[in-house]
């Protein structure tokens, strides 16, 4: 049993030292902010542009009547 885990330990420890791959997760971590910040900024813009246009519903209902 303990070779099974001197095995585990150095395999794990290989994984832990093993650097390939980490550019891409940084990029996709930025690419992840990047995306939170653009769906934020649409979702204000589409609630002001819904305001905007709920006011001037309003005002063409006022000048029709």
């Amino acid at each position: 049993m303990s070779g099974f885990f001197s095995i585990a330990g150095k395999t794990l420890s290989a994984f832990m030292r093993d650097e390939r791959g980490a550019t891409a997760i940084e990029y996709a971590l930025i690419a992840a902010g990047i995306f939170l910040a653009i769906v934020l900024s649409v979702k204000d813009v589409a609630s002001s542009v819904k305001i905007m246009y709920n006011q001037l519903s309003d005002k063409v209902v006022e000048a029709v009547l």
